[in-house]
């Protein structure tokens, strides 16, 4: 068996190109951006997929948006996007830190004030619907895949394998945000105009659930030391994605198993909390989108302020002042505890003045990356972007015990946390208490990491949080955003919108 060629985010120009045969749509609506409506790919096993390389280059395509790309567009229906895990405002990950109490930004007042619809975010201002389209191309090149005689059935296995889990990955990213859309799975439909109505959320978890089980089996367990392959898919991986999909449908049992299986894997947690994020391929990381020289991490420079000059031992020029904590969801933290190393509180301004909360600094720096002294200005820095990690799953475990059986046996999850962290243990809670705790808890841990929109939607908070913090626009059903006022005008009413939404 060979080794994989390539790390997932190096795409060689060869595979770029690849990407183009992929993907083409036949319509000469203005909307053909919006849906892709006819997918069909130019890649065959008879004029393509002859040797290992051939496939790994194909399944090397579809980890596209997952990478920290500023700017990408998608060859074969023009769509330009950011990937999901770039520091944009546009992007996954920001949009889930900046509808919750734990962010804050003046980039975009309809996202945090939640006066968005419909129209706000489509064609370039919309960098999570587009991302459909590689559902499709991943579908594409799992039945081709299928289709080889020329190599091994175990490597045929591997890529299938791999790129099931990314095509459930993107599909969770869709339901998280979209609920279940009309995502093309069936190979079937690859050739065809016809706009399909979206599905029900069983039919649609289903699937998702479907692609990681069968992955499972055929993958390595992980990728922590492997330099070569690390940034693919693995069984921690999948089982992560698993867990996450149990966690958002409540499913409370296959949550706690999912959960108690990843901890038999062989992952820990760093004794200190900002090795996390500085130490590369450490044994907490499930998974972390690799950086480069040319795709790198910007969320260091997006949360510096302007004027800043100096903390503790970082020295550098300014940042973009894009982001910040609010001192509210900051003073979460208790005084000893160590996360709050990670976060700036009070800089020396590049006038020399100190800029703290007593002297009108809107927010903390949740800088997280803190291993940036030395290593200049920026604006981009070479530490993989961290998305899935250990003490998520202690965390998730202690809450789906908790929303069976009560804390009893949850407590020993949570304490472990909280004993790297610095501050008491937890005990003697009754359930209510302990969900309420480990929510906090939840935030003070993994604060933007992309994780806290999910949790307050799970616990049926995120509107009336909104509410506390005075913004009086956010309603019920705005726990999901709406279908893209561009799919919808194509999906020519086939395509329902998401309640509470007018088209």
């Amino acid at each position: 068996m060979k080794s994989f060629k390539n790390k997932p985010i190096n795409l060689t120009r060869y595979a770029v190109l690849l990407l183009s045969c992929f993907t083409l749509v036949t319509m000469d609506s203005g909307c053909k951006k919006a849906l892709d409506s006819k997918v069909y790919s130019q890649l065959t096993p008879e004029n393509f997929y002859k040797s290992e390389s051939d496939i790994n280059a194909a399944v090397i395509t579809i980890y596209s948006p997952f990478s920290s790309n500023w700017d990408q567009t998608d060859p074969g229906n023009g769509n330009q996007s950011a990937s999901l895990y770039n520091a944009d405002i546009k992007t996954y990950l920001l949009k889930s830190i900046m509808t919750t109490d734990e962010g804050g930004t003046d980039w975009d007042q309809n996202l945090t004030n939640f006066t968005f619809g419909p129209a706000t975010y489509q064609g370039l201002g919309n960098s999570v619907y587009p991302f459909i389209s590689y559902v499709a191309k991943a579908t594409d090149v799992i039945n081709n895949v299928s289709q080889v005689t020329s190599v091994s059935d175990n490597v045929k296995k591997k890529y299938l394998a791999e790129t099931k889990v990314l095509r459930a990955w993107l599909m969770f990213v869709l339901y998280d945000f979209f609920g279940p859309v009309n995502a093309k799975t069936d190979p079937a439909t690859l050739s065809s105009n016809t706009i399909t109505p979206r599905p029900t959320a069983e039919v649609y978890s289903a699937q998702i659930e479907s692609d990681l089980t069968s992955a499972i089996p055929d993958l390595p367990a992980k990728y922590n030391t492997d330099n070569t392959n690390w940034g693919r898919m693995s069984q921690g991986m999948a089982q992560m994605l698993l867990l996450k999909l149990y966690m958002q449908n409540k499913q409370w049992a296959k949550a706690e198993a999912t959960a108690k299986t990843i901890t038999t894997m062989g992952y820990s947690l760093m004794p200190n909390y900002a090795d996390v994020f500085n130490v590369k391929q450490n044994n907490e990381l499930i998974y972390s989108v690799p950086t480069n020289s040319s795709s790198p991490n910007y969320w260091m420079q997006e949360v510096l302020p302007g004027d800043f000059a100096s903390a503790g031992n970082i020295t550098r020029g300014p940042g973009w002042a894009g982001y910040y904590m609010p001192w509210a969801f900051y003073d979460k933290y208790e005084a000893a505890d160590t996360r709050k190393n990670t976060i700036i509180a009070s800089y020396t301004t590049s006038a020399g003045k100190i800029a703290n909360r007593a002297s009108g600094l809107r927010g903390a720096i949740p800088l997280k990356y803190t291993g940036i002294a030395g290593l200049g200005d920026g604006p981009g820095y070479n530490f993989d972007v961290v998305v899935f990690r250990y003490a998520e799953v202690l965390l998730s475990l202690a809450e789906a015990i908790n929303e069976q059986r009560g804390p009893a046996d949850a407590y020993q999850y949570v304490n472990m946390v909280r004993s790297r962290a610095g501050v008491s243990a937890f005990s003697g809670m009754s359930t209510d208490q302990f969900r309420t705790a480990l929510l906090d808890e939840r935030g003070r841990e993994l604060y933007c990491e992309g994780t806290r929109r999910q949790d307050l939607v799970r616990q049926g908070l995120l509107i009336s949080n909104a509410i506390a913090r005075g913004k009086t626009s956010a309603q019920p059903y705005m726990t999901l955003f709406p279908i893209p006022s561009d799919v919808m005008i194509q999906g020519n009413g086939i395509i329902k919108q998401n309640p509470g939404y007018s088209n």
